[in-house]
């Protein structure tokens, strides 16, 4: 995680995905300027788990990862009330995201950098 005196800012836009149990489009988040290391604040404010995929252009269809059978996914768990800030392919990035069950849950990303 971040050293404690790290402050991360908001780099652009907000973008919400309405997750379903199939797989969401990609879709690009776009960071407000380049800079080289990016972030991402991730918020699941649904009732079901989500599974996100990021790529630096096209992101892969996000699948939820299952006894045996680990997926590159970051695992966001329902009614989250505070945002998991994780490192990103680049300023600006691709995400696909999964639901555990119909929902939908609404996920928020915002691009975030130091």
């Amino acid at each position: 995680m971040f050293p404690v005196n790290t402050l991360l800012r908001p780099n652009g836009k907000t973008v919400a995905l309405s997750v379903a149990a199939t797989s969401h489009a990609a879709v690009t988040v776009t960071a407000a300027d380049n800079t080289q290391q990016g972030y991402a604040a991730l918020l699941n404010t649904g009732t079901t788990t989500v599974a996100i995929t990021m790529d630096p252009s096209s992101a892969p269809a996000a699948v939820l990862p299952t006894d045996g059978s680990p997926t590159g996914t970051i695992i966001l768990p329902p009614s989250m009330t505070q945002p998991l800030y994780v490192p990103t392919p680049g300023a600006s990035f691709s995400v696909a995201a999964i639901g555990s069950g119909a929902g939908p849950a609404l996920v928020y990303i915002t691009p975030m950098a130091v």
